[in-house]
């Protein structure tokens, strides 16, 4: 009774196998790894887009609800903060915020806009508070009615357009000869997100980031 000869692999073709499982191997993390950056950057992008547009909600209703009287202030500055446009914006309007359950609403209010720097991302944060127009209000209280609107921004611009159709990026709020209040025509609002999904050389260009902008024709009426 005579055995069977049994041959094993050889060195060459173990070698090849372990090539070819490295191939696949490789070939399926990469497909992996690009499937769950694009998640990453779609979940990202789709809260940004609801944080813009929560904010330019916010923006539009309180200057639909822009307060025409002798008393009304609107005024918007241009500031920069690093080499990024963080634009200011003050103005008379009747659209009051609850920010919590014991705030009471005090009628016509002033309501600012304004852009801080976060100290850790070097990104923008936009502000909005109010304070009752026509009666004096606490420095304390005006402070807990601060609210946060948007994070991870790169520039907040507010742009307006005066009676003779020319765009100004400041709107000083002065009185005319009849002392009516001057206020714009129209405001774009213009504001720019940063965009997680950028690679290095889209970051370099001055173009960067998400866009979102708007523009609101301002119905003042008569005084």
């Amino acid at each position: 009774m005579s055995l069977e000869k049994q041959q094993g692999f050889t060195l060459l073709e173990i070698l090849m196998a372990i090539f070819i499982f490295a191939i696949v191997i490789t070939l399926a993390y990469s497909s992996f790894n690009a499937s769950f950056r694009i998640i990453n950057n779609t979940s990202s992008q789709a809260a940004t887009y609801s944080m813009a547009k929560v904010a330019m909600e916010r923006i539009q209703e309180d200057l639909e609800s822009f307060y025409p009287a002798e008393e009304m202030i609107f005024k918007g500055h241009t500031e920069t903060i690093g080499d990024h446009r963080a634009d200011s914006l003050e103005f008379t309007s009747s659209a009051n915020v609850r920010l919590h359950p014991k705030q009471k609403l005090t009628g016509y209010v002033i309501i600012s806009y304004q852009v801080k720097e976060d100290p850790e991302t070097k990104t923008l944060h936009l502000f909005r508070s109010e304070k009752p127009a026509f009666t004096e209000s606490d420095e304390n209280d005006d402070k807990s009615k601060q609210l946060l609107l948007c994070t991870n921004l790169l520039e907040v611009a507010f742009d307006y357009r005066n009676s003779d159709g020319m765009d100004v990026t400041e709107w000083e709020g002065k009185k005319d000869r009849d002392g009516i209040l001057q206020v714009p025509e129209l405001i774009s609002i213009s504001l720019r997100f940063v965009d997680s999904g950028a690679n290095r050389k889209e970051e370099e260009t001055e173009e960067r980031g998400i866009l979102f902008k708007t523009s609101l024709i301002i119905l003042a009426g008569e005084i």
